[in-house]
């Protein structure tokens, strides 16, 4: 499977849990606990890959690229917004949730271009 099917899958996975969730009413607890930051890694850097290798011509996304962008998003969303809003709460089992995400993206072979 490629990075563009990883992105494309992940993006379809989430419009559909958000439709189901927000539109139907229709609460999966455990989906609803983890699926968006599971799938929010490989939608972010999906369209970050995009940006860099048709926008600017660099090359792919690197793997310690792809560690060091989850690690942000780790500190920003369970570390700095807990912090700075007490309605926002940190949930640590989220971050496997995002290390699985970026996994699977990293996991996705390179386009042969």
């Amino acid at each position: 499977m490629s990075r563009r099917q990883v992105f494309g899958g992940s993006l379809l996975l989430f419009v559909l849990h958000q439709l189901l969730q927000k539109g139907l009413g229709i609460h999966l607890p455990f989906f609803h606990a983890y699926l968006d930051p599971f799938l929010s890694m490989p939608i972010v850097l999906g369209l970050l890959d995009w940006e860099r290798t048709r926008r600017y011509g660099w090359r792919p996304l690197q793997p310690w690229e792809i560690a060091v962008t989850t690690l942000l998003f780790v500190l920003l969303f369970e570390c700095g917004f807990p912090l700075w809003d007490p309605a926002f709460t940190a949930d640590w089992w989220d971050v496997p949730a995002y290390g699985a995400g970026a996994l699977l993206y990293a996991c996705g072979r390179l386009p042969e271009n």
